[in-house]
């Protein structure tokens, strides 16, 4: 990595970016008077990710470049900039987390408790009734994991229902009656519970067990009046055990990827999902216009692949410029400035979700509600260690639910507010042949052990018996094909 030609590249970017957007007739690649400043911010945070800078010299730079279209401004000189701040908030752009190169080479390691235990992740899909004076409704039951961090259950709510008697509203009851379910096991042993609700996210939650249930129990059951006991089979036939896959044996493949590599990797499925969330234009009208939103994500790539180049980051015979650009231009996105031709072999991925935003309409139908009861354990990948632990559709949206070893939550950000916690690539492939990607939309509270929701886009639909993931990352890629159990609500 050379460090030392990082800041050399920022420098003579933004003197290219002056000249450009100073000038007297800007050339077409130039865009408004704020994108050269875009553009060097973007190829900032892309060093600034693969540690080949730090923020003070990134800010260092990006303040001489404020100071020097201030003073030709004043002068008369150029187009009038679009204000910065950068010296103020920029929750939009800032590199919050990034820390220098030195201080993020190494995070110091995450204490686990329970050394000696063996993980075990089994899928549940069953429904617990629930009734009280006031509320009532259903808990459904996602999964169970038990790991060096505690033994918990992963539960969806059913949407809540008043008493009739009750005249007040959901938000002057306790919509969610936590208080009223017990838990005990085969011995006779009795657990509390522990909800806790993710970051953003109204229905989910997971419940610890205080204390954690030992090992060699055959199942636990879970009540709520009046209803019997729903009993959960630790050990059930045919099922994981362990934290293997029900499936067996997952695939893996080695791979060698550079820190640019994976960063320019990260970003096209970055630009996936964000157009996924735009149909395209109906056929009756005569212009197809590219949503603002993904051209301001095209700024700056060819800046921030020039920069990797630059650094060492990226090897200039890499295949991943070419492919950014083939998807550039399939989702018509300009001024990108990508140098490399566009590739005519983009990922198998990468097409499938290109396809689903290039024919979806605004009149698509949502999917239906309900959850899938699905447990996986999968081998670890660049230090990260990855179980699935429950999958739900609610309000036309799917939520992937996994536990994560090996990453922090840091609101480290990259380019476009690209996020660096989730340092990896997470695909499912559905039993009709369509890949979903999945990003973080949630995480609850920090633990030795994170609980994240990943969101799908696509959404998943409930035809789908069995789903393949792909976890892919610089050292390698696992696959696992996990079938669904999908349960209420109807």
């Amino acid at each position: 990595m050379n460090r030392e030609g990082a800041e050399t590249f920022l420098r003579l970017l933004a003197e290219a970016q002056l000249r450009d957007q100073l000038a007297p007739d800007p050339p077409p690649w130039a865009g408004g008077p704020g994108a050269g400043r875009l553009k060097v911010q973007v190829a900032a945070q892309a060093l600034t990710a693969v540690r080949a800078v730090d923020r003070a010299t990134v800010e260092d730079v990006l303040a001489d470049f404020d100071l020097a279209v201030s003073l030709r401004r004043l002068h008369g000189s150029g187009p009038r900039p679009a204000p910065t701040g950068f010296r103020g908030p920029q929750p939009a752009m800032a590199m919050r987390g990034t820390g220098s190169p030195a201080s993020a080479a190494a995070a110091p390691p995450v204490d686990e408790p329970d050394e000696g235990t063996a993980d075990r992740y089994v899928p549940i899909g069953l429904t617990v009734p629930f009734h009280d004076t006031d509320v009532s409704g259903e808990l459904y039951l996602l999964s169970f994991a038990r790991t060096r961090a505690g033994a918990r259950l992963f539960v969806l709510w059913g949407q809540p229902a008043l008493s009739r008697e009750h005249g007040l509203g959901l938000q002057q009851v306790e919509r969610f009656p936590v208080g009223l379910f017990t838990v005990t096991d085969d011995r006779g042993s009795a657990y509390e519970l522990d909800f806790t609700h993710a970051d953003g996210s109204a229905w989910v939650s997971q419940a610890d067990l205080v204390p954690a249930p030992p090992d060699g129990i055959a199942w636990l059951e879970v009540a709520a009046p009046p209803g019997p006991a729903v009993r959960v089979p630790l050990n059930p036939a045919g099922g994981p055990s362990g934290g293997e896959p029900v499936a067996g044996a997952p695939e893996i493949s080695p791979a060698s990827l550079s820190a640019g590599e994976q960063l320019l990797i990260m970003l096209a499925e970055d630009l996936l999902l964000a157009a996924a969330q735009y149909p395209l234009a109906m056929e009756t009208e005569p212009r197809v216009v590219t949503p603002r939103v993904l051209q301001t994500m095209g700024t700056g790539l060819g800046a921030i692949i020039a920069g990797l180049e630059a650094v060492g980051a990226l090897p200039p015979d890499s295949p991943i410029p070419a492919r950014l650009a083939a998807l550039c231009a399939g989702l018509r996105i300009d001024g990108h400035e990508i140098a490399a031709a566009p590739a005519d072999d983009l990922p198998e991925t990468w097409l499938s979700l290109l396809t689903y935003y290039q024919r979806r309409r605004p009149d698509t139908a949502q999917v239906r509600d309900g959850f899938a009861a699905v447990a996986a354990a999968l081998p670890e990948l660049d230090g990260i260690r990855l179980a699935l632990v429950g999958l739900h559709n609610t309000e036309g949206k799917t939520a992937l639910h996994v536990l994560a070893r090996g990453v922090r939550r840091e609101e480290r950000f990259g380019p476009h507010r690209l996020n660096l916690d989730f340092p990896l690539s997470f695909w499912l492939r559905d039993s009709g042949g369509r890949w979903h990607a999945a990003r973080p939309a949630a995480w609850y509270p920090s633990d030795p052990e994170h609980s994240i929701e990943l969101a799908l886009v696509p959404p998943l639909p409930r035809s789908t018996a069995w789903v393949e993931v792909l976890a892919g990352g610089r050292s390698g890629e696992v696959r696992a094909r996990l079938p669904l159990r999908w349960g209420s609500p109807p």
